[in-house]
């Protein structure tokens, strides 16, 4: 049966600095237009590609947009953002942000991001995308603690592990959030992103994708009208250890979750890398899954001043209800991580770390068992890259079932009868949209 979730609407009230409201209607116009261009490229597939001519014809007349505006811009705002518009004229590979900063309220401002994004089902073609949004410093202090703690969870992963040579990452993405006012093209479909990466512009620097752009108003937003929801629903215990958190509380512990996971990726020897094609599904989904588990590992060894109030519980929930969301998604063996939440699932399940009672249809977690739960993958996983084999990778992944032998909605037909319950309840929203206010 093909399940049609609805979509919850949000309103999101965004506060522009005054001094740039002008400049934010040129932004929105030309977030209009690319949604216009992302129009065509849709089209094209459909009807054939659009011409190369099409297409700077269309990005000539944003850049021109723009620049129409940049008189009404502060002083100190006009130099960096003519410099912008010369590098969009050049050409850009991914994505590339305009910032403009208030003369009014310093250091805040509003963001521009345009380019293109690569969709799940877009077969590798980039499509025009774009979000507009005022800079939030809120949460500035929260990442640089977290970073600080980088040389303590190296050092506790490389005891984990039993192996030498687990590093602080030379190079993790810098993180910024933003409080979104717009979305266009590629970013505005049905799965809304919450977060964007991108090179800064530099073709060397796409592989890295070494700036990430957390959409932390939309982050919060989604996670109150979707993701708690399903937590009340089906996690025992979900509405006291949710309820009680503010808007702001509620974004440190995502973004404590997200950063974990984002420089997850890049602790531990990946030798897989070099058997198996970075494109490669099971590969993708380890990667994920990987990520995942060290930020679950990691958030144990977390001061209380970077929780701020909040509880490890409360973190851990958090994490467990998204992963359930993430589920609901479908297609586990097309979105890696989905994927990665399925196998976080079967893991905590096989562990006893999770447990369904029949009689209420509620799952509740055992605190104890879910931290060893997460040590043990945890060591697992650092280990299946470490040695290298595809082979090994392939068998872990569908340690399961195959996730590839799916239903129409591309949950594995191996899902327990619990799991399809949740993943399947259209009476829970499945997707999002937003009532920008500003």
């Amino acid at each position: 049966m093909t399940v049609d979730k609805h979509t919850a609407v949000v309103d999101v009230d965004v506060s522009l600095p005054r001094d740039l409201r002008t400049v934010s209607e040129a932004f929105l116009k030309a977030l209009g237009m690319i949604d216009k261009l992302y129009s065509m490229q849709l089209g094209g597939r459909v009807a054939g590609a659009i011409t190369r001519a099409q297409e700077n014809r269309a990005w000539n007349e944003i850049i021109t947009v723009l620049s129409n505006s940049a008189d009404t811009l502060p002083e100190q705002s006009k130099e960096a953002f003519e410099q912008s518009l010369r590098a969009l004229k050049g050409g850009i590979y991914d994505l590339y942000p305009m910032k403009i900063l208030s003369a009014d309220e310093c250091p805040n401002g509003i963001e521009l991001i345009l380019g293109k994004v690569f969709l799940s089902s877009g077969g590798g073609e980039g499509y025009y995308s774009g979000a507009a949004g005022v800079m939030n410093s809120d949460y500035t202090e929260l990442i640089a603690s977290y970073d600080a703690h980088m040389p303590l969870f190296a050092q506790r992963l490389e005891e984990l592990s039993g192996t030498e040579g687990i590093n602080v990452p030379d190079v993790i993405p810098e993180l910024r959030c933003l409080d979104v006012f717009s979305l266009s093209g590629g970013l505005n479909t049905e799965h809304k992103p919450i977060c964007v990466f991108f090179s800064g512009g530099a073709r060397e620097n796409v592989s890295s994708l070494s700036n990430m752009t957390v959409f932390i108003n939309l982050y919060q937003s989604r996670f109150k009208a979707i993701t708690e929801k399903i937590a009340e629903r089906y996690i025992s215990g979900a509405s006291d250890l949710l309820g009680g958190l503010t808007k702001g509380d509620t974004a440190r512990l995502l973004l404590t979750w997200l950063r974990g996971h984002d420089v997850g990726h890049f602790f531990g020897a990946d030798n897989l890398g070099s058997v198996m094609s970075e494109f490669d599904m099971d590969y993708m989904i380890l990667h994920e899954l990987k990520s995942d588990f060290i930020s679950l590992y990691n958030l144990r060894y977390l001061d209380r001043a970077l929780l701020n109030g909040c509880t490890l519980e409360q973190a851990y929930m958090v994490a467990i209800s998204e992963m359930l969301r993430y589920i609901r998604r479908g297609g586990i063996y097309k979105h890696p991580d989905s994927g990665s939440a399925y196998l976080t699932y079967c893991v905590l399940k096989d562990a006893g770390a999770i447990t369904f009672d029949e009689t209420t249809k509620m799952l509740s977690y055992d605190i104890g068992l879910f931290e060893k739960a997460a040590k043990e993958c945890t060591a697992t996983l650092l280990e299946l890259f470490s040695m290298g084999s595809a082979s090994a990778a392939r068998a872990y992944v569908n340690s399961w079932g195959e996730l590839a032998d799916s239903d129409e909605r591309g949950i594995p037909k191996s899902c327990t009868e619990e799991l399809r319950l949740i993943a399947l309840d259209e009476e829970i929203a499945g997707f999002i949209d937003y009532n920008f206010e500003i």
